[in-house]
């Protein structure tokens, strides 16, 4: 009896010997350039590997030289990583499932410039040179000063928009609109042609009591009330009519009065953002950290709507929403209970200026409504020589049906010596206390707010040949121990506000205040002018529509004056009715 069917074993042998060898040889070299290929699709941006290798008794894969590009400056690569290795759940691989129980990641680092230009996939700001260039600039540190200038006052009304302008032109719409009102209200209530047939009805019954030929006295003088009463309600209309538009004119005359402040609210506004003064100095400053700000944080949206959409994939269409029809058969799709991607532990390993920091990531997933946990990252660092502790953490719950992601982060005792900034000088000295949060909720709506607290600060600033109001901030900022600063950010990710407040506001307004007093009241003098010159026009247009709105009653006085006049006449004629002598038969009267 044979226990073994010698032929199949050998079969079997060779059959797994030539898969193995294939996997050995073929297998790793497939998966590299299917990441690199249909990863870069994906992520619309290039996608290389150094290595990788994979291991299929271990279940386990590694990769090294990790690069993905950012997708907006094809020399600069968003992440990098040196080298990861993880352990893969075989049996969920089966099932077209990619289940990663440990992963280890090392060396990782952010916007790293690449060796070469990377390929473009697709880049929505390929053609905006300018927009790449203000990701590249804006380097860590104080922005440059050779930007601040004073704008000229055409400039500014260039750029802003003039609450007098708006004003006026909407009492010159509201004036217009009542007086379009007013001339539809008399064309109805104000008929010339009632007017008219009034006059007909008194011509008439004065005719009558002239010809003398009265047949029933008692009903003309009826006739006389009957009009007195069609004319009496007539003024009693205009009385009405009268009291309605004066409240009218009034309103009209209060939102015309109203602009006469308007100027000077529009000059004060424009003042504190533009004129370098004691009340509105320091935004010079707040509007130099914005621009760097804004470049890094625009940089940090783009990478993190890039990742979204792969981790939160959507629901799984329900039954009701299929289409059957009949002869065809159904196809049915059964409830996911686990979902396609699932990282459920890493330790990272990342490069803080210079200083390896280590965390760990949990549970990310493509379908966390499915998996039913937040992602979870937490980086710390203790004491250096860079800084004195350092955590991030970072919550992306996408169970609920409204996403809500959280990044705090608290960085104590930064050393800020030799961070530098192109053309803005040198912190020779200083520490540096950071700490806030930011909410991301549906991946949108931002809700952050951030302090810094820097001590001991020792400035290096160069001087700007030429650049008077450069120099003078830079002595006031080499002089300052101590900033205090709080970025807060509300908005979407699409438009976003950043409310910058600062101690050095009044510290750069004290010192342009006595340094340039002369030139600011100049450009105060000029933006007034520029300001009333722009708006003149506007104003004059809206108190021009008041003279046409005032014309209008001019037809309610006539008409006022006209029905008083009739009412009079109709009063006069009813009373000089006489009634006639009685008469007796045969001609004789009667003595009274």
């Amino acid at each position: 009896m044979k226990f073994f069917r010698w032929q199949g074993v050998i079969a079997f042998a060779l059959i797994g010997g030539g898969i193995a060898a294939f996997s050995m040889l073929f297998m790793d070299g497939m998966i590299e350039r299917g990441i690199e290929e249909n990863g870069s699709q994906a992520a619309k941006t290039q996608i290389d590997l150094a290595s990788l290798s994979t291991s299929l008794l271990s279940q386990a894969a590694r990769i090294d030289g990790l690069e993905v590009a950012n997708p907006n400056n094809n020399m600069e690569n968003l992440l990098q990583v040196e080298n990861l290795s993880m352990d893969i759940d075989g049996t969920k691989a089966l099932a077209r499932k990619i289940v990663i129980d440990d992963l280890q990641a090392n060396g990782i680092r952010l916007n790293q410039k690449r060796r070469s230009p990377a390929k473009i996939i697709s880049s929505p700001d390929k053609d905006d040179p300018a927009k790449q260039k203000s990701e590249e600039s804006g380097s860590i540190g104080l922005p440059g000063l050779g930007g601040i200038d004073i704008k000229s006052p055409e400039e500014i009304l260039k750029s802003e928009k003039l609450e007098t302008l708006e004003a006026a032109n909407r009492a010159k719409e509201t004036i217009e609109n009542l007086e379009s009102k007013w001339k539809n209200k008399f064309a109805t209530d104000l008929n010339p042609n009632s007017l008219k047939e009034t006059q007909q009805k008194l011509k008439q019954l004065q005719e009558k009591v002239k010809s003398g030929g009265l047949a029933s006295v008692p009903e003309t003088i009826q006739e006389f009330k009957s009009l007195q009463k069609e004319i009496q309600d007539r003024i009693s209309r205009i009385a009405s009519l009268k009291s309605e538009f004066e409240k009218d004119v009034q309103a009209a005359k209060k939102q015309l009065a109203e602009l006469k402040n308007l100027p000077k609210k529009d000059f004060d506004r424009l003042k504190k953002k533009y004129s370098l003064n004691a009340e509105g100095g320091g935004n010079a400053l707040g509007t130099l950290i914005e621009g760097p700000l804004k470049a890094k944080l625009d940089k940090a949206w783009k990478a993190y709507k890039m990742l979204s959409p792969y981790l939160n994939k959507p629901k799984t269409p329900a039954a009701e929403d299929y289409q059957y029809v009949r002869g065809k058969g159904v196809d049915v799709r059964f409830a996911q209970s686990h979902p396609d991607f699932l990282l459920r532990h890493a330790n990272l390993s990342m490069s803080l200026l210079d200083t390896e920091v280590k965390g760990e990531l949990k549970d990310l997933t493509d379908n966390p409504k499915v998996y039913g946990k937040p992602a979870v990252m937490d980086f710390q660092a203790g004491k250096n020589d860079k800084f004195d502790s350092f955590n991030l953490n970072a919550e992306l719950d996408k169970t609920d049906s409204q996403s809500k992601d959280t990044l705090k982060i608290n960085f104590k005792g930064l050393n800020l010596q030799g961070i530098q900034s192109e053309g803005a000088g040198k912190i020779k000295g200083g520490l540096a206390n950071i700490k806030g949060q930011l909410k991301i909720t549906n991946e949108n709506d931002l809700d952050g707010s951030f302090k810094a607290e820097l001590e001991n600060i020792s400035l290096s600033i160069p001087k700007q040949g030429g650049n008077e109001l450069a120099n003078t901030i830079a002595d006031s900022l080499s002089a300052i121990d101590r900033i205090n600063i709080t970025v807060g950010i509300n908005g979407t990710i699409e438009n976003y506000q950043l409310d910058i407040q600062s101690n050095l506001n009044d510290i750069i307004s004290g010192a342009v205040k006595s340094a340039l007093a002369g030139k600011m009241k100049g450009f105060e003098d000029s933006l007034m002018k520029a300001i009333q010159q722009k708006a003149g026009g506007s104003i004059a247009g809206a108190n021009g529509s008041l003279s046409g709105l005032l014309g209008q009653n001019k037809i309610l006085e006539e008409n006022q004056s006209a029905y008083g006049g009739l009412l009079g006449q109709a009063k006069g004629g009813a009373s000089g009715i006489k009634s006639p002598p009685l008469s007796l038969p045969g001609g004789f009267k009667l003595p009274f």
